[in-house]
């Protein structure tokens, strides 16, 4: 069932059936100015404030220049030191709320992903890209140094491959990201969206307690590392997840050969 969403600058969301598609629609390129970041931040707010949503799938419109087209250029001209600072300061709380949001969330990326693009496309669960898509991290040439490539050494990718990345700021393919563990999968642009709701319905259609555990403790993982990060993700299971009902159903299921019935 399709529910009734409220009004977000830049951002339409539509949810059916626990999957949410978060359309951005900044044209021309889906810049990310303050104003927009302010917006995401109340779109955040509904979204954990509504447990029917359990999956996200982010997308821009069919006829954007961009997925996401990085910092708003124009806003960058108008700051000194200390407006860069609080700039900063204000954006990076706001990306880590999207980061750490209690849902899974699925980039549904069809046009191209620089900078700060990349960067939110890094920040979600799963990637599926058009390969006619590209990425890059074009920072060295506004001046800047992006994070210096910090959003991507928490994915594993190869030392090597980031530095030349961040360094010469040239465009990556889908399918070269895709090699090196960034991407899921790679498909034409009007296979896209298909794929990214195939991901969605089938992470929704589990328990949602499970799939909320499983997320906090992998994005735990990226934090404290693999050996402490299990032993939370086990505490969770047993202190959370073990005596709730999906626990019991899940199994009963499995072992009835039929399907569980989860209490959303």
């Amino acid at each position: 069932m399709t529910s009734q969403e409220p009004n977000f600058a830049f951002f339409d969301i539509r949810t059916n059936d626990g999957v949410a598609v978060l359309t951005i629609d900044r044209p021309p390129v889906n810049a990310l100015s303050r104003e927009l970041y302010e917006s995401l931040d109340k779109v955040i707010d509904h979204i954990e404030a509504t447990p029917d949503i359990r999956v996200v799938v982010f997308a821009c419109k069919p006829d954007a220049r961009a997925w996401i087209g990085g910092g708003d250029l124009k806003e960058f001209l108008t700051l000194t030191s200390e407006t860069r600072r609080s700039r900063h300061e204000y954006v990076e709380a706001i990306t880590d709320r999207f980061y750490r949001l209690s849902c899974p969330t699925i980039a549904a990326v069809t046009k191209p992903a620089p900078g700060g693009g990349m960067v939110f496309a890094s920040f979600c669960d799963l990637i599926v890209a058009a390969d006619t898509a590209f990425f890059s991290m074009p920072e060295v040439d506004r001046s800047l140094t992006g994070g210096a490539g910090a959003y991507f050494s928490r994915l594993n990718m190869p030392v090597s491959f980031i530095r030349e990345m961040i360094l010469t700021g040239r465009r990556l393919s889908a399918a070269e990201l895709k090699e090196v563990g960034f991407i899921n999968y790679v498909l034409p642009e009007a296979e896209v969206m298909g794929k990214a709701m195939e991901l969605a319905e089938l992470i929704a259609s589990k328990s949602s307690a499970a799939v909320r555990a499983i997320k906090r403790g992998a994005n735990k993982i990226d934090e404290i590392g693999w050996n402490e990060g299990r032993a939370y993700a086990h505490e969770i299971s047993a202190s959370e997840l073990v005596d709730g009902p999906d626990y019991k159903e899940s199994i009963t299921a499995f072992l009835e050969r039929r399907k569980p019935q989860f209490n959303r």
